[in-house]
């Protein structure tokens, strides 16, 4: 019985790797264990699949939310783009994910960034229609006057499709002022 389950436990151990060889398999299967040990083993966060994904583009393409984390958690570069030039931060904006756009912005990626199109990640928030992923991004510094091939900034997609709680989003993105009330009257002064 010993010798049975020593076998069969050492069978395991070395079968693991053959189920799990592949990071963008173990991603398509939505199998976190198979990505935690494969982190665990070093893989290689900058390969690339057939379609140009890295895994981090790979997991937010499956809106695969713990995988996405877990790849966070190592050294991996966020700004990768896809065969599309789209970046992770780009794709989990334009798949309405406000949970994935939130968890990468953690990571300082850069919401400027243009994929082929010339499109940027607040753009394709805004031709989402989510609201909070808009927010987000324009409270970490995304530009809505970025302008796309097309010559179209986000504040004219959100006006081509209607969508005006958008609009007033990115109306409403002038500097900041706060006023200061002091014995001579009240200033307003200007935060850049």
């Amino acid at each position: 019985m010993k010798k049975r389950f020593t076998l069969l436990s050492l069978l395991l151990v070395c079968s693991l790797p053959i189920f799990a060889q592949n990071i963008f398999t173990a991603i398509g299967d939505n199998d976190v264990q198979g990505v935690k040990f494969l982190l665990n083993r070093g893989v290689n966060l900058k390969a690339k699949d057939q379609n140009g994904n890295t895994p981090l583009i790979a997991a937010v393409k499956n809106n695969q939310d713990r995988i996405v984390n877990l790849i966070l958690q190592t050294d991996v570069k966020v700004d990768g783009k896809d065969a599309d030039g789209n970046t992770a931060l780009m794709i989990a904006a334009d798949k309405g994910n406000d949970v994935l756009v939130g968890m990468l912005l953690h990571y300082y990626p850069n919401t400027n960034a243009h994929n082929a199109g010339g499109a940027t990640a607040l753009m394709m928030a805004v031709n989402s229609g989510n609201a909070n992923a808009v927010k987000s991004l324009l409270e970490h510094g995304a530009n809505p006057k970025l302008k796309d091939k097309q010559h179209k900034a986000a504040i004219d997609y959100a006006k081509e499709t209607d969508k005006q709680q958008m609009a007033s989003l990115l109306d409403n993105t002038y500097p900041v002022t706060a006023s200061i009330k002091n014995t001579g009257g009240t200033y307003a002064i200007p935060f850049q």
